[in-house]
C-alpha cells in the first residue's frame, strides 16, 4: 500500500521542506579552483589542470575556469573567497598557492568551505631538485588526497552527509596511497655504513702508495745498496718506473675512496650533483 497523500496547506509546506532538504542533503559537491597567482601562463594552467583532472576522477564537479572572474592575489581572504564561492554555487573552494622556479618548487594547497571561506584542510610539498612534470603530478596527487581527507573528516563529524560524497573506497584508497609518503627508513651512524667505510679505506690505501711512489722517486739514481759503500759504485737504482706506477694507483684508489666516502652514505641530505643545460649545481651536506 503505497504512503497516504498529505493534503491541506501545512501537507505541501512539509513535502516542500522535504523535497528541498533531501535534494541538497545528496547534491554532489562543486568545487571553485582559485589558482596559483603569479608565475608564467602555461605553468599556472597545467596546475589548475591537473588538479582539475584529480577532482573529477573522485566524481567532483569543478566550477569552469570561465566563471571565475577573479585572481587568488586580489581575492584572498575569507569573506572574499566565500562571496566567489556562493555565487559560484560552489560547496568547496580549492585555493592553490606555489611557484616552479628553476627546477624547485613549493606548493600549499587550502581547502574552504563554499559559504564561509573557512579553511577545511591544507596540505603542502616542496622539492629542491625536480621538474615541472613533478611539480604537476605533486598537484594532482595532493588535491586528491586532500579532497578524500576532508571529505571522511566531514563526514565522521556529520556536517557532510556520506551520501553526498562522490569517492568510492577503491578510489580513496588509490589517492591516498599515491600520496602517502614512504616509511622512514632506520637511520644508520657513519660507521655502522659498509660503503662509506670501504671508501675510508680505500682512500687510506690510496695515501700509503701515493707515500710509496715518493719515496721511490725520491731514492731514483742513487748508489745500489749491492755497492757496500764502494766508490763509484757501477750499480744505481732504477725505481722511477715503479714509483710512478704506484703515484698513479695510489691517487686513483686515493680518488675513488673519497668519491665513495661522500656519494656512498645513506643519508636523505647527503651531497647530490644536478646537471642542466650548462650548469652544474651541488646540494646537500658535504
Amino acid at each position: 500500500m503505497g504512503p497516504m497523500l498529505r493534503t491541506g496547506p501545512v501537507g505541501v509546506l512539509i513535502s516542500l521542506l522535504s523535497a528541498f532538504f533531501g535534494g541538497s542533503a545528496v547534491a554532489a559537491p562543486r568545487v571553485l579552483i582559485m589558482e596559483m597567482a603569479g608565475g608564467a601562463r602555461d605553468i599556472r594552467q597545467e596546475v589548475r589542470t591537473s588538479a582539475e583532472q584529480a577532482l573529477r576522477a573522485l566524481g567532483v564537479e569543478v566550477v569552469p575556469q570561465n566563471q571565475v572572474k577573479t585572481a587568488l592575489d586580489d581575492c584572498n581572504v575569507p569573506a572574499c573567497l566565500a562571496d566567489l564561492g556562493r555565487q559560484a554555487g560552489a560547496s568547496h573552494i580549492l585555493e592553490i598557492q606555489g611557484s616552479y622556479v628553476n627546477e624547485s618548487y613549493n606548493l600549499r594547497l587550502d581547502l574552504r568551505d563554499g559559504g564561509t571561506g573557512r579553511i577545511l584542510g591544507s596540505d603542502s610539498k616542496e622539492c629542491e631538485i625536480c621538474s615541472a612534470n613533478d611539480f604537476y603530478r605533486a598537484v594532482k596527487d595532493r588535491s586528491a588526497a586532500l579532497w578524500t581527507r576532508v571529505v571522511r573528516e566531514q563526514a565522521s563529524a556529520g556536517s557532510v552527509p556520506i551520501e553526498a560524497i562522490s569517492v568510492t573506497p577503491a578510489q580513496a584508497n588509490l589517492a591516498e596511497a599515491k600520496a602517502a609518503p614512504p616509511p622512514p627508513e632506520a637511520r644508520r651512524s657513519f660507521w655502522g655504513q659498509p660503503l662509506p667505510l670501504f671508501g675510508l679505506g680505500l682512500a687510506a690505501g690510496g695515501a700509503v702508495l701515493l707515500s710509496f711512489g715518493v719515496h721511490y722517486l725520491a731514492v731514483e739514481g742513487e748508489p745500489d745498496p749491492r755497492c757496500g759503500g764502494q766508490q763509484p759504485c757501477p750499480f744505481k737504482r732504477a725505481t722511477a718506473g715503479l714509483g710512478w706506477g704506484l703515484l698513479t694507483g695510489g691517487s686513483a684508489a686515493l680518488l675513488g675512496g673519497v668519491a665513495i666516502l661522500i656519494w656512498g652514505r645513506d643519508e636523505p641530505t647527503g651531497p647530490a650533483i644536478s646537471l642542466g643545460p650548462g650548469t652544474v649545481s651541488f646540494s646537500g651536506h658535504f
